[in-house]
């Protein structure tokens, strides 16, 4: 269960992180880089929980 929590909590703060370019640089090739980052890193830990599960 805690390594649930520390994926989900690492997921969190990589967003955070993610979300400065986009505020301070809105540019389009930059949004669909970061967008596209964030959608791996979700991808990753939700298969990642999903085969612990098993």
């Amino acid at each position: 269960m805690m390594d649930r929590i520390m994926a989900i909590t690492g997921l969190l703060m990589l967003f955070a992180f993610l979300s400065v370019v986009p505020i301070f640089v809105p540019h389009i090739d930059l949004i669909i880089v970061v967008a596209g980052c964030a959608l791996l890193a979700s991808y990753d830990v939700w298969r990642g929980i999903a085969l612990r599960r098993k």
